[in-house]
């Protein structure tokens, strides 16, 4: 039993590791889908890039937009750097005040796959009802309040 609850504050490190690697992976990819948008939808924001294109179907646009389908995608980017970013630095916080485990266990993946979820609907890959995609960033929200408010309150008594 002694080695079963200590082998458990490592697992919760390795999930977090994983979803993790999970979650930077989609923002890696969600880089990528803006380029291939940008050329497809033939959308730059410098004159300088104008040189790879040809037509006069170019849209120029130095503030980063220009179309809709690359304001939603870098819409679905803006909204993971301000809570990917937020779970990768709050997280290891959170787990160093030793959580519930099996509250731990299912925090750790239930983030990480809303957030894909939600970046799936933002992007119009799945078509659901908009919202899906408020209840979604409530839940993101929500959880990372919740792990910041645990750590605050762990370390301040």
């Amino acid at each position: 039993m002694v080695n079963n609850l200590a082998s458990q504050p490592r697992e919760l490190w390795a999930v977090y590791a994983w979803w993790s690697c999970v979650l930077v992976l989609k923002m890696n990819a969600l880089t990528w889908f803006t380029g291939q948008i940008r050329v497809a939808r033939q959308v730059i924001h410098s004159e300088e890039d104008r040189m790879w294109f040809n037509g006069p179907d170019v849209i120029l646009c130095p503030t980063g937009g220009g179309h809709e389908d690359v304001d939603r995608i870098r819409s679905a980017h803006r909204h993971d750097l301000e809570t990917v970013l937020t779970y990768l630095l709050i997280t290891p916080i959170w787990l160093s005040t030793s959580p519930s485990f099996p509250l731990a266990r299912l925090i750790l993946p239930c983030f990480a796959i809303v957030s894909v979820s939600r970046t799936l609907l933002h992007m119009k890959t799945v078509n659901l009802h908009r919202s899906c995609k408020t209840i979604l960033s409530a839940l993101e929200y929500s959880i990372l309040i919740y792990m910041s408010v645990e750590a605050a309150l762990h370390y301040a008594f």
